[in-house]
C-alpha cells in the first residue's frame, strides 16, 4: 500500500540480493571466491543507496551479529514500566532488529559505529529491561504479546527522528512488512547465479493463513547492469490487487 504523507514513519526500504530463482543469500551456494565476490554485491549496492538506519529480525540478527548469545538476565528483583527506552548516544547510525520476545543475547549497545534498537513486546521479562538499561542499550515496545510493525516504525520516526529505514531481513520479516504494507521501495540485486532448491528463502515469505489481499504491484524505476553481471533493479511500491 502506498505510503500516506501524513503518517510519521521512516520511508523504509527493502534491500536484498537474491539468485535468478529469487532465493535469498545462502551458505549453501558455497564459499568459494567467486561466490563471495559475488554476495559483497549486497554491502556495495547499500553503500550506494547510503542509509545509515537498518532492521532485521531476531533470526538474522542472532545469526549474523549476535552469534547465538543466549538473554542476559539481570539477577535481582526488578520492577521495569513498560516505557521506551532511548539511550544515550551520539551517532545517527542506528541497527533495529524486531525481537519480540527477548531471546537476544546482547553484551553491547552498539553493533560498529551503529547504535542499537530493539523492538519488543511489553511480556519481556523485566531481569532483561534492567539488563539492557544498564549496558545503554534502546528499547521500544510495539505491542502487548505481538509486535505491532506500525507501531514500531511510528516510534523509530518519532523517538530517533529515522526517516528513512533500510529493511534488510529474512523472507518472514521482509514478508511481514509487505503483508502490513509498510515497504515503499524495492531494491534487488540479482546475481548470475541459480539456487535450485526448495528450501531456500525468497525475497518475501507469508504465512497464507495471514496474507492480506492480493498481490502488491509495483513501478519499475531504474535498472542497472553492474559489476560481474548482477543486475540491481530499483521498484516503488504503487498498491495492492
Amino acid at each position: 500500500m502506498k505510503k500516506d504523507e501524513k503518517t510519521k514513519r521512516p520511508y523504509v526500504i527493502c534491500l536484498m540480493v537474491t539468485s535468478l530463482d529469487g532465493k535469498i543469500l545462502a551458505e549453501k551456494w558455497g564459499d568459494t571466491p567467486t561466490v563471495n565476490k559475488l554476495a559483497d554485491k549486497f554491502e556495495i549496492v547499500q553503500d550506494r543507496i547510503g542509509i545509515p538506519a537498518w532492521i532485521v529480525g531476531r533470526t538474522t540478527m542472532e545469526k549474523d551479529f549476535t552469534d547465538y548469545a543466549k538473554p542476559i538476565l539481570k539477577k535481582g528483583h526488578h520492577e521495569i514500566s513498560r516505557e521506551d527506552f532511548v539511550a544515550t548516544h551520539n551517532t545517527k547510525r542506528f541497527a533495529i532488529t524486531i525481537d519480540g520476545s527477548a531471546k537476544l543475547g546482547w553484551e553491547e549497545p552498539t553493533i560498529g559505529d551503529d547504535h542499537v534498537i530493539t523492538i519488543l513486546t511489553e511480556a519481556v521479562p523485566d531481569a532483561y529491561l534492567a539488563h539492557l538499561k544498564d549496558i545503554g542499550l534502546s528499547y521500544l515496545f510495539a505491542g502487548k504479546t505481538v509486535v505491532n510493525l506500525e507501531v514500531a516504525l511510528e516510534k523509530l520516526y518519532s523517538l530517533f527522528g529515522i526517516e528513512k529505514l533500510m529493511l534488510e531481513g529474512g523472507g518472514k520479516i521482509n514478508g511481514s512488512f509487505l503483508n502490513e504494507g509498510l515497504i515503499d521501495e524495492v531494491n534487488q540485486v540479482i546475481l548470475p547465479m541459480a539456487d535450485g532448491t526448495i528450501e531456500t528463502s525468497t525475497m518475501f515469505e507469508i504465512d497464507a493463513k495471514k496474507k492480506k489481499g492480493g498481490a502488491t504491484l509495483m513501478s519499475l524505476q531504474e535498472v542497472r547492469k553492474i559489476e560481474d553481471d548482477a543486475v540491481w533493479l530499483t521498484y516503488k511500491v504503487v498498491g495492492r490487487e
